[in-house]
């Protein structure tokens, strides 16, 4: 058969939906034998295009060119909408569900209409009783730290961070970041702005992930354990201050008393006495309070609740430091 039947016949099989070629392991059938071949490469785990800029390897050229555009940040699908960009054609066209109302998937338990797979996920933690705090298997593993993650998603939007390329700048104090996700969790420390509330002692936070780790404080958790005192906290980051309380490290210097912090956070709350600024403020008497603490502390006089009692008299105070007043009268 000659170069032109040929080409004809392929067109052919476009048309008809004829597919001659089929896969010996999972009899898969293509129109072309070049996607055959192609295909072969998801049995044999085959990965030859790789990425110059973090190594990650693909089987399909198409792949790595969507690939890239993590690294250059190219987004050539805008939505109508919102003007909210894309990387891809088919996350646009996702997205646009969300404008569209279209709730196709449907909650096989309560019937429920949703217009993602994802969120019906996570609906049906409902029905199961599953923490929405939970973590699930972190199957997607970086080439480069090994960190793992839930969904491929998050390990592409993970590699960002090793390629250095930060393309979203802070209109405030001109940091920049390498996803624009990061900016505007960033862009809240100059607002204030803190959508995150506890349903026990209604603190609020910036992050779902701290107002995860404050829960503990309530339930008591603590599952990291000083190596040098014994002592237990409930996050990673803590026991890592805390270890400097044993070393003396104090990397934080305030730039108008010379006083040195073991960690940012306390610096940026003491710079708070220089400036005067209180930046809280109680919904019951509209009082204002430089630290978080304090604003907590005060609340108390309104709820009128007394958690910390002697156990010499009984007398119950609102605050541990003034139970530890108090016990110097039985002394």
């Amino acid at each position: 058969m000659d170069m032109q039947n040929q080409c004809g016949n392929l067109n052919l099989n476009v048309h008809t939906g004829e597919k001659n070629h089929k896969c010996d392991v999972c009899s898969k059938t293509f129109a072309r034998r070049y996607h055959l071949t192609r295909h072969y490469r998801i049995h044999t785990g085959e990965k030859n295009f790789k990425c110059d800029i973090c190594s990650k390897t693909f089987a399909r050229k198409s792949c790595l060119v969507v690939h890239l555009k993590i690294h250059t940040g190219e987004k050539n699908f805008e939505c109508d909408v919102c003007s909210k960009g894309f990387a891809e054609k088919c996350h646009l066209t996702s997205h646009m569900k969300s404008h569209s109302k279209e709730k196709n998937i449907e909650c096989t338990v309560c019937y429920k209409k949703f217009a993602r797979k994802s969120n019906l996920e996570s609906h049906l933690k409902v029905h199961t009783g599953e923490s929405v705090f939970k973590s699930s298997a972190k199957d997607f593993k970086c080439d480069v730290c090994s960190k793992t993650f839930a969904t491929n998603y998050q390990l592409l939007k993970h590699y960002k961070g090793h390629t250095g390329i930060k393309n979203f700048k802070c209109d405030v104090c001109s940091k920049t970041f390498a996803q624009k996700s990061n900016l505007a969790k960033h862009v809240k420390i100059h607002t204030g702005e803190k959508d995150f509330k506890c349903n026990i002692c209604y603190k609020t936070f910036m992050r779902k992930y701290h107002l995860k780790v404050h829960y503990k404080v309530h339930t008591e958790e603590k599952d990291y354990k000083c190596d040098v005192c014994s002592k237990t906290f409930a996050t990673s980051s803590i026991l890592t201050r805390h270890y400097k309380t044993h070393t003396g490290e104090k990397n934080f210097k305030c730039d108008v008393c010379s006083k040195t912090f073991a960690v940012s956070y306390t610096l940026s709350r003491h710079y708070r006495l220089h400036t005067g600024e209180k930046t809280l403020k109680c919904d019951v008497c509209s009082k204002e309070f430089a630290t978080n603490c304090n604003l907590v502390a005060h609340l108390k006089v309104h709820t009128g609740e007394k958690r910390f009692a002697c156990n010499v008299c009984s007398k119950a105070f609102a605050e541990n430091y003034t139970l530890k007043k108090h016990y110097k009268i039985h002394q």
